[in-house]
This record gives C-alpha cells, structure tokens and sequence, in this order.
C-alpha cells in the first residue's frame, strides 16, 4: 500500500509467533534490530531460544538482508550467538556471568553517577524526571515493552551527562545483557512499580546531593541482575 508520500509502508504478518510493532521505512536495519532488541529485553524472546533470519523476515514482511544485518549487529554486542548451520539463538548469561557482569558495573557506573551529581543541569534533571514518570506509568500497567524502553533512554541519558561516551557505551552493553534475564523477572514476580519508583528515587537523591543514598540506590538497582540467581 503506499503512503501519500510515496515511501511504502510495511505490515507486519499478523500472525507470528511473536508480535511486533510496525515499521516505516527509515532504515530497516535500524528499526529491525530496535524491535528485536525491545523483544529480548521484554521477554518476547527468551534466553536460549532459537530463531532464523528468513523467518524473521516473514514475519517483518521484508527482505532477509536488512534483518541480517540486524541479527548480526545484536550478535555484536554479545545479545545474540551464532548457531553454524542453525541460526541464532538468544543468549543466555550464566549466574556467574551475571555476577561479573554486576562487579564491572559497580567499578564504574556508581563512581559514574556519582560523578553527574555535581555537573547535572535543573534542565536534564527536569528530564529525567519525566523519563522517570514515564517508567512509573508503564510499570503500573504492566507494560513491559514500554517499561524496558524508556528504561533504556533514562539510564542512557543519565550517564550521557558525564560526557564519556565510551563509559555510556560500555555500561549500556552490560545493563543490555542484564536486561534480557532480569526484566522478565522482575515482571514475573511483580515488581515492577517498585523497581521503576527507583528511578524517581535515584533522582531525589541526585537533586538534594546526597551521595550515600545516590550510591545505595545505582547499587540497590543494580543488585537486580542477580535476583533469583545462585552462584555456586
């Protein structure tokens, strides 16, 4: 069907296993990998589970190479593996993955947001409650695909404010591979609005310069990762 202004618009097949938002053409490769970046995050694809390029593509109602190209950029930043001759599968990180993973966010983020306490700005801190507000709203109607979005752009902009982008990437990619195991969980036992009240806590702490409570909230977020996890 097209558009009034000529670009044509994709549907999606509308009855996959797994339902997706649709797309407009901006860059497929972009929106693809943002909508199966949103389904690891949210549960819809789980740890573990198998899937194939041309039947992703079916389902987004496009071509294989864009979604490749997607695929591949998620296998990048370590949320997806290769399966040689099978396809790709979503991966799984290991309970004592996860704990490395939560030590290597202690070392940096905490001293990181820390840091933003003294160079936030009323404006950014404006924003943030916003984004804070808006997790809030989400949570209180289980919605977990919003929730884990607007959670992305919260603690991606709070970082952002020190100024290292390096620094901002890196925690990213960690909080990603957390993401994929601990939201699901943190649904699932219904937790959501306290968790996403956090967000708003962090922010009172962070207004009022209290770095004792800034420091026990990152860590009390991020001590998240590792609900329901026994390391042995």
């Amino acid at each position: 069907m097209g558009s009034p202004t000529g670009k044509t618009k994709l549907k999606l097949v509308k009855e996959p296993l797994i339902r997706r938002s649709p797309l407009e053409r901006v860059s497929l490769r972009a929106q693809i990998g943002e909508s199966l970046r949103w389904s690891l995050f949210s549960g819809e694809m789980l740890p573990g589970e198998t899937f194939s390029v041309p039947a992703l593509a079916q389902e987004f109602g496009v071509s294989a190479t864009p979604v490749r190209e997607a695929v591949l950029d998620l296998v990048q930043q370590g949320l997806v593996i290769v399966l040689p001759n099978k396809g790709f599968q979503v991966a799984y990180t290991s309970p004592r993955e996860m704990l490395e993973n939560v030590e290597i966010r202690r070392l940096i983020e905490v001293p990181a947001t820390l840091d933003v306490v003294s160079v936030i700005s009323n404006q950014q801190l404006e924003t943030l409650y916003e984004l804070a507000e808006s997790i809030l709203d989400y949570a209180r109607e289980d919605d977990i695909r919003g929730f884990v979005s607007i959670d992305y752009e919260y603690h991606r902009y709070l970082l952002e404010i020190k100024g290292n982008r390096t620094l901002t990437d890196l925690v990213e990619d960690l909080r990603s591979r957390a993401r994929i195991q601990s939201v699901p969980l943190i649904a699932l036992s219904g937790r959501m609005v306290e968790t996403a009240q956090e967000h708003i806590d962090l922010l009172d702490a962070i207004q009022a310069k209290n770095l004792v409570q800034v420091e026990r909230i990152v860590l009390l977020h991020m001590s998240h990762a590792l609900d329901g996890i026994e390391i042995h």
